[in-house]
């Protein structure tokens, strides 16, 4: 194809066609362009206090700034480097991290955000280039809670000394938003003195990773963007379905999705484990280990007895035996049932470390309300006999009517007033933790609740004591923020719609956006009557978000223009004709010829040629395009593009149109490709869905039909873009040639369409 990248990429900018739709993302982004997006200290001046999230509680500026060197090392006080005395006992995990691994965890960010190799060493001497870490602080600052910390920067150097090891590894959090906000051309950090501390013990992002199947790498990242922002705990919803509705108004109800991600090698309980992702006893090792070092805990979740269509659907007669019931709605009259859920615990809890467990036990069959709640007191009972652990589960009470009263040693997560009271929870002597729904509630692609969070209305209005937004001042909605049993709160993602209706990508995305606010109010709340403005807070908070070491999920590649790759072949290889140079290589036989008729060269693909790029895939926005002629007899699936978010097919397994396929689900586009003919295929996304164009018309939408009982109906959707791979390098590639391929940063229109691909207009039918 003939060179026309850089062309476009002027005439598009002045061209009446250049159109671009309505931003879909949140008002957050949306800011002052004045807002300073860099930490600027000020000589001869005391320093004002630096921007963080969560805000430090107290500052006091001195003058002048450290500057990080190759030579600063990160220096570990011998007294302390492998743990405190206070560590165990201010943690529901059994085997806190230590300052060393602490000081790995930040050595590692430091590279990532700054090029910078510090050295982690263990000493009690350091010098003025150096930060060090230690404890202690409780000695000199009794008030300080368990996760406070003392943060110096002065002319000695940078210390954090903190009261546990965790409330050291926060302090590196602040000093690591510090030098991303930094001035990029020395780490300038301002001198001063910061005394910082939560002001609630729990800091809780509750993920539901039942309906959605997560892997393991994405599941870490979540760990390392929640610990970012000083968040403290996670809590796995581990097995779930979607809304099924009473026997007789859903008669399949047995063959409705399930998930269950807890795989034991125990026949009497591997059968329960979901085949697309589940993860074994070595498995949750690890990932404790590693979120160990990014100072969270773990609360796993197996919620029974509703919400148990995984078990229920192998054991009908687990389930109430009348047709008002629902089929996820375990017989609590069935002896069977109790036994099966204290087995199941017994095989799994030794896979966690966490001190307290989470029963579930939320939306129950409300005519049986003494029965539940005899469930609950009996398992609060198991744990605490049989294993030294405590429980926690869904605010219930009010939806389980009954004369039993449920032990007010239960921890319990208030998650709506139609379920439970918080305030009278409180009275009854239950500690409660702040998920009201919808307030905390990122509920993807619902009605009832948010798609995405409003990080302002959180920032502004929200706070942990905070139950009822609207009016938060009633005494008889709201608790004091001054509470005892009040343990903190945290954000809520369920996936309700399942796994189909929004990706991995996008679903990080609506979490990144919000756990930003979440966290300043969950470490200060309205205590900090120094917190800036939404308007200046928001666009530093948009530069943390997209610069947070060891996050992937992203999918932005950098640009230097609305081109992200253009590959036109003319130079016989792959060669990007945008500002970035991201060239492609040509693998397993992957050859550039004459397109023939005069259309310059291409590129030609058989079954296991490919060629690859250096990037993954990009998220929404995006356009990404190319000229393709097919040979005839394409096999199933045949791939398009690929990579490790998902697949461009040419054909399905049972039709031969264009397939989308994503996160194992796969989106048939009804578009149909014909043999031996030129045809420009191309997709752009934006504004909660993707157009597909077609000979350069917008042609259909990337859609998935919503199975919820009271909707059944298409509804669009944001695919993420795969652009690892031109063809596959599984050996499934599409045969034929490919020409003109391009990646766009941004969403086009169909008049703009028209413009980038109309080289080969006049071989279209």
């Amino acid at each position: 194809m003939r060179r026309v990248g850089v062309v476009l990429l002027a005439a598009l900018a002045a061209s009446s066609v250049f159109c671009v739709s309505a931003n879909p993302v949140p008002a957050s982004t949306t800011t002052a362009a004045a807002t300073p997006t860099k930490c600027v200290v000020k000589r001869g001046q005391p320093n004002p206090t630096p921007f963080v999230i969560p805000s430090l509680q107290e500052w006091t500026g001195s003058k002048g700034e450290w500057t990080l060197q190759k030579t600063t090392r990160i220096v570990v006080d011998p007294a302390y480097a492998e743990g405190g005395s206070l560590d165990a006992g201010n943690t529901f995990m059994a085997n806190p991290s230590n300052l060393k691994q602490y000081a790995a965890s930040f050595q590692s960010d430091i590279k990532e955000a700054t090029g910078f190799d510090v050295e982690v060493v263990v000493s009690s001497d350091y010098s003025k280039d150096d930060i060090y870490l230690t404890l202690g602080a409780e000695a000199s600052d009794p008030s300080l809670n368990h996760e406070g910390y003392l943060l110096d920067i002065d002319n000695k150097g940078i210390s954090i000394q903190a009261v546990t090891s965790r409330g050291a590894f926060w302090g590196t959090r602040s000093l690591l938003q510090m030098l991303i906000l930094a001035d990029e051309n020395n780490y300038a950090l301002p001198r001063g003195h910061a005394r910082d501390f939560p002001n609630y013990n729990e800091r809780k992002f509750m993920q539901d990773i039942a309906r959605k199947p997560i892997p393991m790498s994405d599941l870490r990242e979540y760990a390392t963007l929640t610990s970012f922002y000083k968040f403290n705990t996670l809590h796995h919803h581990y097995n779930d379905n979607p809304a099924v509705r009473v026997k007789d108004l859903m008669p399949d109800w047995a063959t409705k999705y399930t998930g269950f991600r807890l795989r034991s090698d125990n026949p009497t309980y591997a059968k329960y484990a979901s085949d697309d992702v589940s993860f074994t006893k070595q498995d949750l090792r690890e990932f404790q280990d590693f979120i160990k070092a990014h100072g969270l805990d773990l609360i796993p979740e197996i919620d029974t007895p509703a919400h148990s269509l995984c078990f229920t659907k192998f054991h009908p007669d687990w389930t109430i035996q009348n047709g008002t019931a629902r089929g996820d709605w375990m017989d609590l009259g069935n002896q069977d049932v109790w036994d099966f859920v204290e087995g199941l615990w017994t095989e799994v809890v030794g896979w966690f470390d966490s001190s307290e467990i989470s029963i579930g036990a939320d939306e129950y069959d409300p005519t049986r309300g003494d029965l539940a709640r005899k469930f609950v007191n009996h398992f609060h009972d198991f744990f605490a006999t049989n294993f030294n652990r405590t429980i926690r589960m869904w605010g219930s009470d009010v939806r389980l009517p009954g004369t039993i009263e449920i032990d007010s040693d239960i921890h319990t997560d208030h998650w709506d007033w139609t379920y439970s009271n918080p305030v009278d929870l409180v009275k009854r002597g239950h500690k409660v933790s702040n998920l009201n729904a919808p307030d905390s509630y990122l509920v993807p692609r619902t009605a009832a609740y948010w798609d995405y969070i409003d990080d302002r209305k959180i920032y502004e209005l929200w706070e942990p004591w905070v139950f009822d937004v609207l009016d938060r001042t009633n005494t008889s909605r709201n608790l004091s923020p001054d509470e005892p049993l009040l343990t903190g709160g945290g954000l809520a993602n369920w996936n309700d719609f399942l796994g189909e209706s929004v990706t991995r990508v996008e679903l990080y995305d609506r979490v990144s956006r919000a756990v930003g606010a979440f966290g300043e109010k969950l470490w200060a709340g309205s205590k900090n009557i120094d917190r800036i403005s939404y308007e200046k807070w928001a666009p530093l908070a948009k530069k943390l978000r997209e610069n947070i070491p060891g996050i992937t999920l992203t999918r932005r590649p950098e640009s230097k223009g609305q081109y992200v790759i253009s590959y036109d072949f003319e130079d016989g290889a792959a060669k990007d004709s945008s500002e970035n140079g991201y060239d492609g290589k040509l693998n397993n036989g992957a050859q550039v010829v004459d397109a023939g008729n005069g259309y310059g060269k291409a590129l030609q693909l058989s079954a296991n040629s490919y060629v690859s790029t250096p990037l993954e895939s990009i998220a929404y926005p995006y356009a990404v395009g190319m000229w393709i002629k097919p040979d005839a007899n394409q096999a199933p699936n045949a791939v398009i593009l690929e990579s490790g978010d998902g697949k461009l097919l040419i054909s399905n397994s049972t039709s031969p149109t264009i397939t989308f396929e994503q996160d194992g689900h796969q989106y048939d586009t009804n578009i149909i490709m014909q043999p031996n003919e030129w045809a420009h295929i191309a997709f752009s996304a934006f504004a909660g869905k993707t157009d597909v164009f077609y000979n350069m018309r917008r042609t259909t939408f990337v859609h998935y039909y919503n199975s919820r009982w009271d909707l059944l109906q298409n509804e669009t959707m944001v695919v993420t873009a795969p652009i690892r791979n031109i063809g596959s390098a599984s050996g499934n590639s599409m045969t034929g040639l490919v020409d003109g391929f391009f990646v766009m940063d941004r969403e086009v229109c169909a008049g703009e369409m028209a413009f980038v691909a109309k080289h080969y207009s006049n071989a279209l039918p």
